[in-house]
């Protein structure tokens, strides 16, 4: 089957404020930077999404989708870190690395994610770089095409600081009748007779918090290199692409809303040069163009492969390297 090497060039459009922490300090957060050597010689600080970030939740995504895709089998352990995670370098040899390379060959998960098995690594085939906003401190790591846009956005007006406060309920009338004064009674204990309760009003609880965000309505622009992949390899990156768009939010504090997102990848042949677009995400909805829907279909019809092995070959089939129950 012919290989292919190529290019995805992406755009994350922020929906909602982002959350990245690089370091905290007390109550505070501060973004992820990385330091962007400029044309005067200077170091200035810019904010980074990180590609080790993103390339987990892919990672996490893509795996989940072909164990969906195959009767979503329980596995062990090993294999379990091996799929979502990487699995391990060092330590003790408790995974067969002959297996980890037969499970490799039938899955494009690994081909294109790789993993760690004991003391050897399985190289995965997927570059992931570091995502950087659109504006001007970032215009040595941007593609030309961007710098036009670049040069109307000063990094300084890309982030903004929130203070959050975490209310104390225990002060809140509506909803103190459900509180326990009494330290020591369990969820079902009734009160003790005689027994002083603890003093709950003089605790106090409500603290602020700050956090330094990248503002909604930027844009980051983010790339995916992957070299000499299968069109079900490529299409095993589309699926959790499209995963994403159940839930697309990037960085932390998702429960508050952060970190949602549109995204827009274009491909770049990198042996013919041609460029067209890919997949869009827009308001949570995955919009494939015709060749990813292509390569998402090679990949759909080989997991459905994979789980017909499952049902009819009890002795070496993909349940069997997995150690799934």
């Amino acid at each position: 089957m012919a290989l292919s090497s190529f290019r995805l060039h992406g755009i994350f459009t922020l929906r909602s404020p982002l959350s990245h922490i690089g370091e905290t300090i007390s109550a505070s957060s501060h973004l992820a930077q990385d330091q962007i050597l400029q044309p005067d010689g200077e170091l200035t600080p810019v904010f980074a999404y990180s590609g080790n970030a993103w390339r987990g939740q892919l990672r996490d995504l893509s795996a989940a989708y072909m164990l969906d895709a195959i009767g979503s089998p329980r596995v062990g352990l090993d294999a379990f870190h091996l799929l979502f995670s990487g699995g391990a370098i060092g330590g003790a040899q408790n995974t067969d690395i002959a297996q980890a390379r037969r499970m490799r060959a039938a899955m494009p998960h690994l081909a294109v994610f790789g993993g760690g098995v004991g003391n050897q690594i399985l190289e995965g085939k997927l570059r992931v770089g570091s995502s950087y906003p659109i504006c001007q401190e970032a215009i040595p790591v941007l593609p030309p095409r961007l710098h036009d846009e670049a040069r109307k956005f000063a990094y300084a007006d890309c982030t903004f600081e929130k203070e959050y406060s975490r209310r104390d309920d225990a002060k809140i009338e509506s909803v103190r009748r459900h509180l326990n004064d009494d330290p020591e009674m369990t969820l079902l204990d009734a009160p003790k007779k005689g027994k002083k309760t603890a003093a709950t009003d003089d605790v106090p609880t409500q603290m602020r918090i700050r956090s330094e965000l990248v503002c909604p309505g930027v844009r980051l622009y983010s790339w995916i290199t992957v070299h000499d992949v299968s069109l079900e390899q490529m299409g095993c990156l589309i699926a959790a692409l499209h995963s994403f768009s159940r839930s697309p939010h990037i960085g932390g504090q998702a429960s508050r809303g952060h970190g949602l997102v549109d995204v827009a990848y274009e491909f770049e042949d990198l042996s013919s040069g041609e460029v067209h677009d890919l997949i869009k995400i827009e308001d949570g909805r995955s919009l494939l163009a015709p060749k990813a829907v292509e390569a998402k279909a090679a990949y759909d019809e080989h997991l459905r492969n994979l789980y017909d092995q499952l049902l009819a070959n009890n002795e070496d089939s993909i349940k069997t390297l997995l150690g799934a129950a």
